[in-house]
């Protein structure tokens, strides 16, 4: 277990706000003798009103401290799907899908505390199928909506050109899915948004298409993924927003910001780990006998920096500033062995690399 109690408190209130707001949108836009009727009489045009700020909540939330800690996945189906890719263990999965549930619950009994008869009108937002829609229907609706928008988030935390873009891609796709699909299904795409209105109002029929769907959806967008090598794109984690504020604590995280002027290695320090340069450039600068540095090398996206400590076992020969901003992926020695042993195309790069500075030494140093 990797995560503590401060993260799975971040994801129920993370999950609770998300629930007060999406919920409370629902009330407002579609309760009794609500003024948004008359505001915004075409269904379509409310139903996109109503996604946007639900999926806005959750988007605020992704970005806020609570999500920035825990990773903001505010959804079980979500956290599964993570933990199929292997990037949240089973225990923090389990502590994940619990927080993001009681926090669900505890966003609708806000809303019912504030909006009091008016949340009963819509019966606190449940999910259930349209009318003229079966369950087979909304079941497949539910899935292949998980699908996309699971999908969807793998592509981007995996790509260093997305991933910061990822809070705002998933909540466009939800905000259009809500207006759209609504009507056939009630958009959930996530168990715990459907339970706690479901519990609390005390309606549990057809509750079950709401945790299978999400569920099997996420387990399809898993599986495409690896099948059309996604695995490959990048070493993204679990989480949605990374900063410098909050270090990140999933399983295999592939993020690291540096900001410049940083000293990555310093001379003589132990070698643990070695980094892929993905955006950003850094001097390799070694001491000579009157003190000063020279810089021996400049590195940029696509090249290694620390791998010949991690190959070799040895100290680090050189020091190494970031000259700009860096985004990296960083390596262990185990991580590094796995992806030399099972990454050929990573492992040709590296091996081009190492043979590019050889030829360069030989050319300063002939024999």
């Amino acid at each position: 277990m990797k995560l503590g109690w401060s993260d799975y408190l971040s994801e129920f209130f993370g999950t609770a706000i998300m629930m007060g707001i999406g919920i409370g949108a629902v009330v407002f836009m579609w309760s009794d003798g609500s003024v948004m009727a008359e505001i915004i009489p075409s269904a379509p045009w409310r139903r996109l009103a109503t996604g946007l700020l639900f999926a806005g909540g959750g988007t605020a939330v992704v970005l806020s401290p609570l999500g920035q800690r825990s990773g903001g996945h505010l959804n079980p189906a979500m956290t599964f799907a993570f933990w199929l890719r292997g990037k949240i263990g089973t225990a923090d999965a389990l502590a994940y899908g619990l927080a993001q549930t009681c926090g669900a619950v505890l966003g609708v009994l806000v809303v019912m505390a504030v909006a009091g008869e008016a949340a009963h009108t819509v019966d606190l937002g449940m999910t259930r199928p349209g009318t003229g829609y079966s369950t087979t229907v909304a079941l497949a609706a539910e899935l292949m909506m998980t699908f996309a928008l699971v999908f969807l988030i793998f592509w981007c935390v995996d790509s260093r050109r997305l991933a910061r873009f990822t809070p705002w891609l998933a909540g466009a796709l939800i905000a259009l899915l809500v207006m759209v699909e609504a009507p056939i299904s009630g958009t959930s795409l996530n168990p715990a948004r459907s339970l706690a209105p479901a519990v609390l109002m005390g309606a549990f029929a057809d509750l079950w298409l709401y945790f299978v769907g999400p569920v099997l959806g996420a387990a399809l967008a898993v599986a495409s993924y690896r099948l059309i090598g996604g695995e490959r794109r990048g070493t993204g984690c679990a989480k949605l927003h990374h900063t410098d504020r909050y270090p990140c604590l999933f399983e295999g995280c592939g993020y690291r910001h540096v900001p410049r002027g940083t000293r990555l290695f310093e001379e003589g320090s132990p070698s643990d780990r070695a980094y892929l340069i993905r955006a950003g450039r850094l001097e390799v600068r070694k001491r000579q006998p009157d003190g000063q540095e020279q810089v021996i090398a400049e590195l940029g996206p696509g090249e290694w920096v620390g791998e010949m400590g991690l190959l070799l076992d040895l100290p680090r020969s050189a020091a190494v500033v970031a000259v700009t901003d860096l985004d990296l992926d960083p390596m262990t020695r185990e991580n590094f062995e796995h992806l030399l042993g099972t990454h050929p195309e990573e492992t040709r790069k590296l091996l081009r690399q190492l043979a590019t500075r050889l030829h360069a030494a030989d050319q300063r140093y002939p024999v």
